[in-house]
């Protein structure tokens, strides 16, 4: 009987590991599968691939090509901004299916392409059909044929891919994965058909074991005399012996007959890789990874990067630069605007007109961000604070830089040097962003739209200003210079080492008052913010003898007046970028001056008084 039922369990092993090993072989698909994705237009000159889409793919190959072996770019952003880029613009979309909805076992691509249309237009004109350049972008790659984009990136982003931004943004895509395809019975089978293998083996061996004990017809043997009690035992003993050896050399056969029914089940269950077994814990939501190294933390995207500040910054300085050196307005007005612009205007004017002219705008040193506080805003137009460090002068510079839409560069509104010794206040981390105080803000101790006719009203009456107190005047570094300017005048006008004094015959005044230009504030850590402003100021000699002529001895101020001298008078006008940090209202901390710059704004004749009025 034990060896029927070895013979079933023979069957039974050779019937289980052959249906395993059937579908382990037979169900094995292709190693890679490679999709290839079209355009659904193929004109359309923009391309956006989803985050998801690249994520999709972060174990596998996405490649972009494109036609003719044209320069591609790859331009990585915020989807939103992505978004309001082409918002006037149709253009190809790649997103990514709900896994429910394809078949990924027979190979279909869960990438989706199709056309959208324009959404919408943003107040202001696009400047450019070419995205490569564009501060909006945290990053860009460029190629020549054929580009793989990087897929590790946060949601949230997508990555624009376009070519000059007029022909075919590609012509295919392909996307080459692994396919794995699920098994999960094979490794069970073999499992069983080898423990069938392994019975089957017991059944055998203990069929002929009882085989041999029953071999022969049992008879008794002869009795032995009383004298031979003594040998028999030790025949006896001996037998014993015999049996003990035959049971150990059969127990040893046994498992040297059971070695390669192991050694060969083992060996088909090497062969099972995890999909071959029954997926018992499947986890959905794998752990996130880290993110693109453009200071990307957390999936939180901001609207301006460190390194897409750097970048952006670095630009500036490059612009400014060449336009300092060539006195080149039209090239700064590409990155300047406002008061910032009209500063640079006026001296770069000089600077071609007047002989010797040494004034020099305020530069942005070549050091890197030291702080970057973008605006927390989706729309346009937006702002950031930024600082930069010149280590080897100790005398870093503020400044602010505003974007008017998609397609516009950022471009200084305020810039100036920081003070020596000045604390900045805490500010947000630049992925949260700050957000922008309106102008009549009644949180803080000043309203930034009074703070700079507060400030003024200080530059003329000093400690006996009404607004003295909201101030920290014993920090402040500006009031001290404009003192000494204001002393050199009066020393040229009325102490003059070589010509005549107008003392008797001109009278000298100064004024100073609040620019029409809107003051940026952004918000600090502290309910406070960082408020800039622009305070004009002037000063103005004015005859006060009918017979006097009143020299004019600087060469800048001849430059706007024509002339050298004046019987009635003449005005001196310079307008001054301020940066002040103004607490909370109800703080018992002050307003502190944290940097400035300043420039010649012009001049101009007074006119001769009306005697019929």
């Amino acid at each position: 009987m034990r060896f029927v039922w070895a013979v079933v369990s023979f069957l039974a092993a050779v019937a289980l590991i052959g249906v395993g090993a059937v579908q382990l072989m037979s169900l094995s698909g292709p190693e890679t599968v490679t999709n290839e994705i079209r355009p659904a237009d193929a004109e359309l000159p923009y391309t956006v691939i989803d985050a998801a889409v690249l994520t999709e793919h972060t174990d596998a190959d996405l490649t972009v090509s494109a036609e003719a072996d044209e320069d591609i770019s790859l331009s990585y952003g915020r989807t939103v901004d992505i978004l309001a880029w082409l918002s006037d613009a149709r253009f190809n979309h790649l997103t990514l299916l709900d896994a429910e909805d394809v078949n990924e076992e027979e190979g279909e691509s869960r990438v989706n392409v199709s056309a959208v249309e324009p959404t919408e237009t943003w107040d202001g004109e696009r400047t450019t059909v070419d995205p490569r350049g564009s501060d909006l972008w945290s990053d860009e790659e460029t190629a020549e044929g054929t580009i793989q984009p990087r897929t590790d990136l946060p949601e949230g982003m997508s990555v624009l891919v376009a070519t000059d931004g007029e022909g075919p943004a590609f012509s295919l895509i392909t996307t080459t994965h692994q396919h794995e395809v699920t098994k999960p019975w094979a490794g069970p089978l073999i499992a069983l058909g080898g423990l069938a293998l392994i019975v089957g083996l017991g059944f055998w061996i203990g069929g002929f074991v009882n085989l041999r004990r029953r071999r022969g017809p049992r008879r008794k043997g002869p009795k032995l005399p009383a004298t031979e009690a003594l040998s028999v035992r030790a025949n006896d003993t001996a037998a014993q012996a015999d049996k003990s050896a035959g049971r150990s050399s059969r127990s040893r056969r046994r498992f040297v007959v059971a070695i390669p029914a192991i050694a060969l089940t083992g060996a088909l269950l090497a062969g099972c890789t995890p999909n071959a077994w029954p997926d018992m814990a499947q986890d959905p939501s794998p752990e996130p990874t880290e993110q693109l190294e453009a200071g990307i933390v957390e999936d939180v995207v901001p609207a301006l990067t460190d390194p897409q500040a750097e970048r952006i910054v670095a630009d500036i300085r490059a612009t400014l630069d060449s336009a300092d050196a060539e006195n080149d307005v039209s090239l700064a007005a590409s990155r300047m605007t406002a008061d910032a612009l009209a500063m640079r205007t006026v001296t770069y004017e000089l600077r071609r007109d007047v002989e010797d002219y040494e004034e020099t705008p305020v530069s942005i040193p070549d050091e890197p961000v030291s702080i970057v506080l973008p605006q927390a805003n989706d729309g346009w137009p937006r702002t950031a604070l930024v600082v930069v460090s010149d280590e080897e002068s100790s005398v870093p510079t503020v400044l602010t830089i505003t974007q008017a839409s998609p397609w516009d560069t950022y471009k200084v509104t305020y810039l100036a040097r920081i003070g020596p010794d000045v604390e900045f206040p805490a500010l947000a981390p630049r992925w949260m962003g700050g957000a922008l105080v309106p102008p009549d803000s009644s949180f803080l101790e000043v309203a930034p739209q009074d703070l700079a006719a507060a400030y003024a009203d200080v530059m003329g009456s000093g400690e006996e200003s009404e607004f003295a107190e909201l101030f920290d005047l014993d920090s402040d570094f500006f009031l001290p210079r404009l003192q000494e300017r204001r002393d050199e005048v009066h020393r040229e006008l009325f102490e003059p080492e070589d010509g005549e004094s107008a003392e008797g015959t001109a009278e000298l005044t100064f004024d100073q008052r609040a620019v029409s230009t809107d003051p940026v504030s952004l918000a600090t850590f502290d309910s406070g913010a960082i408020v800039a402003v622009a305070v004009g100021d002037s000063e103005t000699v004015r005859a006060i003898h009918e017979d006097a002529e009143i020299m004019i001895p600087r060469a800048e101020t001849q430059h706007f007046v024509g002339v050298e001298s004046t019987e009635i008078g003449v005005t001196t006008s310079y307008t001054n970028e301020l940066f002040f940090f103004v607490p909370a209202g109800g703080s018992e901390e002050k307003i502190r001056l944290l940097g400035y710059s300043q420039s010649l704004a012009g001049a101009a004749l007074l006119e001769e008084p009306d005697d019929s009025e």
